[in-house]
């Protein structure tokens, strides 16, 4: 689970929420208490994230002086409200990847930066973790519910996809009139 959800969350910009993670993770592993899948899942994100900070970090190298300036001007900023920032991004549904570029390009405080992000992770991935556990609890056999909706969506997917590739005569309720009547 720690693997799967660390490749997940290396995918810059394009991976899920990791409350919906956590709470399949919990769903799909009913036996697993909640509140360790919801650290794995939280220690995942933090891993990956902590990569994407260190590389966009170390890619100041390749920036020239003006821009190098401008950012430690921002410095001050980041240092005031990279925190608060940090956890709002982690624990919400906004993409953190931007925040991750800005913090890594301005050198903020590795360790403040690990130390809000997973407290951040930790709240979303406890809080999915959470719910998908009570949701398994309430349906024992989520497998089968599972199987059975993805079963219904591909035959209703089927059906319609058939219905809309009928020619307009062969529709139901549509017989082809045998040519102009006259009314007179």
């Amino acid at each position: 689970m720690l693997l799967a959800c660390f490749v997940i969350n290396m995918i810059p910009f394009l991976s899920p929420s990791n409350m919906v993670l956590a709470g399949l993770a919990a769903l799909l592993v009913p036996t697993m208490y909640w509140v360790p899948i919801g650290f794995v899942v939280a220690i995942s994100a933090t891993l990956a994230k902590a990569i994407h900070y260190g590389v966009v970090r170390s890619s100041r190298m390749a920036m020239s002086d003006e821009h190098l300036r401008s950012l430690d001007q921002e410095k001050a900023r980041v240092e005031k409200w990279g925190a608060l920032a940090l956890f709002i991004a982690a624990a919400s549904p906004i993409p953190d990847d931007p925040l991750i570029v800005y913090v890594g390009l301005t050198r903020y405080n590795p360790l403040k930066f690990i130390v809000s992000y997973f407290i951040g992770k930790l709240t979303v991935t406890l809080a999915g973790a959470f719910l998908g556990y009570v949701t398994g609890g309430l349906f024992e056999g989520a497998p089968i519910v599972i199987a059975s909706i993805a079963l219904t969506a591909i035959i209703t997917g089927i059906l319609f996809k058939r219905r809309s590739e009928r020619r307009p005569e062969e529709s139901l309720g549509h017989e082809e009139s045998a040519g102009p009547q006259d009314t007179t």
